[in-house]
């Protein structure tokens, strides 16, 4: 065996060695998940039932990650594909306010779910959307709250199969 093959085979078990002793952790802080349809109409931005968390506590500067899931459908008029919901998902603290929304579900401009020219509901997608929050987050007691927006000629918005899961 030449100098080349036997440092090869060197790399290649301390490859191994490594990707075997090492391991992947997450603690799941909080989760909650809600069965059956709900549908909303309006302009204004609202909070999806059952997707607010119960209070847990941040260590100062801790990162989390928040992952919601849903199945969306979109009701548009006839002929419209460019209508949309957006889902913000929004930090609160103990007192109820938003001290943060997470990137990238801030703003209206995410779609989480579209019309498809259909007229009524149609199309029903299940689909994620994943945002981090931290660091620099001040230690403290917090909520994670899904809120969803009509947008673009959108006249209703159906979610069922709800999941929100905080994970450190």
């Amino acid at each position: 065996m030449n100098m080349i093959q036997t440092l090869r085979r060197c790399a290649i078990a301390g490859a191994l060695a490594a990707l075997a002793s090492t391991q992947a952790s997450a603690d799941v802080l909080r989760s909650v998940a809600a069965v059956g349809n709900w549908q909303f109409a309006g302009a204004a931005q609202v909070p999806i039932p059952g997707m607010t968390t119960p209070f847990f506590a941040n260590p100062l500067n801790g990162r989390f990650v928040v992952i919601f899931s849903a199945e969306c459908a979109v009701n548009a008029a006839a002929g419209s594909s460019m209508a949309w919901s957006d889902v913000d998902i929004v930090l609160l603290n103990a007192a109820g306010a938003v001290v943060q929304t997470l990137a990238p579900t801030a703003g209206s401009l995410d779609a989480f779910c579209s019309s498809n020219g259909t007229a009524g509901f149609d199309g029903w997608s299940a689909n994620s959307v994943m945002g981090v929050a931290g660091p620099g987050l001040a230690a403290g007691n917090y909520r994670v709250q899904v809120r969803a927006r009509l947008n673009n000629g959108a006249t209703g918005g159906w979610f069922g199969e709800r999941s929100l899961a905080v994970i450190r």
